[in-house]
């Protein structure tokens, strides 16, 4: 089971959880964080710079990453996984969780797990895999499916997206096996300027 987040940090779990699995392939400064997130997911609505590193503060405040060493010339600080960080990090991109699977996070995160050095994306897609199969069984097999509308016609939508998702997947181990989306570390560009970070006390 992940650790359970604030109201604020649950609806950008993504985030929080992409800068733990990033910051895996090694420290790196908080504009880093932002354009490797946004590029490695290919996001539709851009990541605001403040919302990165008002996550790094609250996985700072957590122990869940730590400031390094700042760099001489621009003063910026880089960011590191703790212990507990890395535990974190690794459970994230080992598996979806409990729970009803949702169709953006997915994408986002097994795109991300699948351009880290190193990871095998297979696990997390066969996991997503089980949990898009058990909704599409489940869907219409309740009680409601026979009298409520409502409910019929949103259990026909789980349906619906539960095949799409089941389709996406399996086009998705074609490109990385076709390697039309491949592993890469890191970008070495330092930022040029950047927010002030959250202090330490």
């Amino acid at each position: 089971m992940w650790p359970v987040v604030t109201e604020e940090e649950e609806r950008s779990v993504s985030v929080r959880s992409g800068i733990l699995a990033l910051l895996t392939l090694g420290p790196a400064y908080g504009l880093q964080l932002h354009t490797e997130l946004e590029t490695r997911t290919a996001r539709a609505q851009g990541i605001n710079v403040g919302q990165i590193y008002s996550t790094l503060n609250r996985l700072t405040d957590a122990g869940l990453v730590v400031q390094v060493a700042r760099d001489a010339a621009n003063q910026l600080p880089r960011y590191s996984l703790s212990a507990a960080g890395l535990a974190e990090a690794n459970s994230w991109i080992a598996g979806c969780g409990s729970g009803k699977p949702d169709w953006n996070e997915m994408v986002e995160h097994v795109l991300l797990v699948a351009t880290l050095p190193g990871v095998d994306p297979e696990p997390l897609i066969a996991d997503y895999n089980a949990a898009w199969g058990a909704l599409q069984q489940s869907s219409g097999s309740d009680a409601h499916s026979a009298g409520d509308g409502v409910a019929r016609a949103s259990e026909n939508a789980d349906q619906l997206l539960a095949s799409v998702a089941l389709g996406w997947l399996n086009d998705l181990r074609t490109s990385i096996l076709g390697q039309d989306i491949q592993p890469h570390p890191l970008s070495s560009e330092r930022p040029r300027r950047g927010r002030r970070p959250h202090q330490m006390s």
